[in-house]
């Protein structure tokens, strides 16, 4: 006669699983809150104004720039100046800043005007 089958189940001290369930709670908040945190500079930086001058300064000679873009494309065109906006960005205690603004090309500066509404983005400083 053969002994019978018998199945060992270890005990996990219900202390483990508690503590295995805490921590696994609190790794997945500060992965919540790091994302949350992350966004939010985001959208502080975030600057809207109002275009309130324009000025093409030329080049005394068309000049050919060369661009090297992050996919490592190479472009190239002939500019003949460059393309300059303000835009009036209101801040949090009511004042303004001016923000100089270069465009790439004539079609974009063409296309924006005095008085329009305009995103300068969280990387441009101010004009003294």
């Amino acid at each position: 006669m053969s002994a019978p089958n018998r199945t060992v189940k270890p005990q996990v001290p219900a202390r483990v699983i508690l503590t295995a369930v805490l921590i696994g709670v609190i790794v997945v908040g500060f992965i919540l809150a790091a994302i949350w945190q992350s966004s939010r500079g985001i959208t502080e930086a975030r600057m809207t104004g109002v275009i309130v001058s324009k000025e093409f300064q030329p080049y005394p000679a068309p000049e050919r720039e060369i661009t090297l873009n992050r996919s490592g494309t190479i472009t190239a065109q002939t500019s003949e100046g460059q393309y300059l906006i303000a835009v009036d960005v209101p801040q949090g205690d009511g004042s303004k800043k001016t923000y100089n603004v270069w465009l790439n090309d004539k079609l974009r500066y063409d296309a924006v005007k005095v008085g329009d509404s305009f995103d300068v983005g969280p990387f441009l400083i101010p004009s003294k």
